[in-house]
């Protein structure tokens, strides 16, 4: 315990210190600072590298990800955790069906909409045919961006699906 708390009391001051040394700095060496770091988060092709779906059951979530998208989900096992992993080749972000202690499906808090390719309604229409619940159907955006639709999967994860048309 007394080891922890100092540890945090030294980060807190280093912390401190680094941000009183950064007031020092030049204007213009900070905007050049700012100006790398914008460059930065431009050249990014996706904002999202992971993303992991919580599971009580995998292979039910396995199969259910299998049939709506029509995909290969290889399963592994480690100690204590089971994963379903999407296929990554050529893939900007990696998907993950994780099955373990501190995974938990939920309805709430971030919503993951997953490419519907050129039409959602074709992955749609799968949903309710494999276990899971359609709350939204194909709506357009009102930008007419294209559409979107949202379910529940076979778990209770609240998911989105994005397509053009």
């Amino acid at each position: 315990m007394r080891r922890t708390v100092c540890s945090l009391f030294i980060a807190i001051l280093i912390l401190g210190f680094t941000a009183c040394n950064s007031k020092d700095k030049p204007e213009l060496e900070r905007q050049k600072s700012d100006s790398t770091i914008n460059q930065s988060a431009k050249a990014m092709k996706s904002y999202v590298s992971i993303f992991e779906i919580p599971a009580t059951d995998i292979l039910r979530a396995i199969e259910f990800y299998q049939a709506i998208l029509d995909i290969n989900i290889e399963k592994m096992e480690m100690p204590g955790m089971e994963m379903g992993i999407f296929p990554y080749e050529g893939q900007m972000v990696t998907g993950v069906i994780m099955k373990g202690e501190g995974f938990q499906p939920s309805a709430d808090g971030v919503t993951i909409y997953l490419n519907g390719g050129d039409n959602l309604q074709v992955i749609l229409d799968k949903v309710e045919k494999n276990s899971g619940k359609i709350i939204i159907p194909k709506t357009p955006h009102a930008d007419e961006s294209g559409y979107f639709a949202m379910f529940l999967d076979s778990e209770g994860n609240k998911m989105g699906l994005h397509s053009p048309n």
